[in-house]
């Protein structure tokens, strides 16, 4: 079990972290760039300097700030709607990040996912000057996703991703279910240490809601191995005429979302928000959050949802059974299943005592989760890393 503990147990100060993120900037919407800014926005509290190369579609070339963060901004191309997967493509991430070497002069280097362009360029830029890296892996195995995105997504994972871990000196995985797998993609068992994310318990708490309403919340993106078709068809089976439905998140099947809510009959019921800025607002005025995901590696929106007391439905992938238990801090659906998941919702909607129950103990499992404890692993990992180096 996790504990929330203080700043980092070592001396960070002077410790020089080059960060590669893709899609970091002011309002992060995925959870590997949310967990890179809670992590280095602490690191930096306690002495660390801290600088971020990114690759941002759609961005123009430029130098900023990010949350206080100097933020190297290069160009990409966005694939998804191609691929209907998060993918970015860019030209200029190595040369840019070697120049930010140069200039920065780091003592260790940091690459958010192994799924992100930027990390790619971190791999090459370690080995080549001979830098040490860490990487964080953010998702867990693949076997629960559809059969030709999964063997996309392992040819990349045993090609591309399996350069990256090889190159690093150590990983990070942020659950148990994430270490496994990317030690059977070539990170080294005794390199790679579990770190879970943490939630912001003063952002992300209980609060009253109103009474007169039923609304379930899909939060994340909207890409297939998060299940945001699932959501659709489970709601459009419910009996409950009370019941709305809000798709919190944008992405590469969102017209698709809309069109099946139009044949389905259910689009007067069914809102598609896009990103949204403010979500602790928006899960106080949730009954439900439902997560069928494919794959994970710790969602962010489960543990926020259970933070701000709210009944939470997942799928029963072994990322998301390490945070909720089934009937106990809340429900879990056969991954895939509609007719499972139309089950617990049902479940969910009918009965209020029953979110009750399971909303307050899901809130007192997030208490063991806290981004001073995430981050101060995290910089144990940095220091040691560069400390190897030299």
């Amino acid at each position: 079990m996790n504990s929330a503990s203080g700043p980092p147990g070592r001396d960070l100060k002077g410790l020089r972290i080059l960060g590669f993120c893709d899609h970091f900037t002011e309002a992060p919407s995925g959870g590997a760039e949310i967990v890179a800014m809670q992590v280095y926005r602490i690191l930096r509290r306690h002495g660390a300097e801290v600088e971020v190369v990114s690759v941002v579609p759609g961005a123009k070339p430029h130098s900023t700030t990010v949350c206080g963060i100097p933020t190297h901004v290069v160009a990409g191309r966005d694939l998804s709607r191609i691929f209907k997967a998060q993918l970015t493509i860019s030209r200029r991430v190595t040369p840019v990040g070697r120049s930010t070497v140069s200039d920065f002069r780091p003592d260790v280097l940091h690459a958010s996912s192994i799924h992100f362009r930027s990390s790619l360029a971190a791999a090459r830029i370690g080995r080549s000057m001979r830098l040490p890296l860490v990487t964080t892996a953010h998702v867990g195995s693949v076997q629960a996703l559809p059969p030709v995105t999964r063997a996309a997504t392992a040819l990349y994972e045993q090609t591309i991703g399996r350069f990256i871990l090889r190159a690093s000196d150590r990983v990070i995985a942020v659950s148990e279910d994430v270490a496994s797998h990317v030690t059977d993609r070539g990170a080294r068992s005794d390199r790679t240490r579990v770190i879970h994310n943490g939630v912001d318990h003063e952002r992300f708490r209980p609060r009253p809601a109103p009474e007169d309403r039923l609304n379930i919340l899909f939060l994340g993106r909207l890409i297939k191995n998060k299940g945001p078709m699932e959501t659709l068809q489970a709601f459009a089976r419910l009996e409950s005429s009370a019941a709305r439905l809000a798709f919190a998140g944008d992405g590469p099947v969102r017209s698709q979302l809309e069109r099946t809510a139009a044949r389905l009959g259910v689009a007067d019921s069914v809102t598609f928000l896009g990103r949204v800025d403010d979500v602790p607002d928006l899960l106080a005025t949730s009954d439900v959050l439902i997560r069928p995901s494919h794959t994970e590696g710790q969602s962010l929106a489960i543990l926020e949802a259970m933070a701000s007391g709210v009944c939470v439905i997942a799928s029963n992938i072994p990322a998301n059974t390490a945070l909720v238990e089934h009937d106990v801090t809340g429900l879990l659906a056969q991954v895939g299943n509609v007719s499972d998941l139309t089950k617990q919702l049902a479940r969910a909607t009918a009965d209020r005592s029953l979110r009750e129950r399971l909303a307050e103990a899901g809130h007192e499992q997030s208490l063991t989760y806290s981004w001073e404890r995430c981050a101060a692993e995290t910089g144990e990992v940095l220091a040691a890393a560069a400390g190897s180096a030299r």
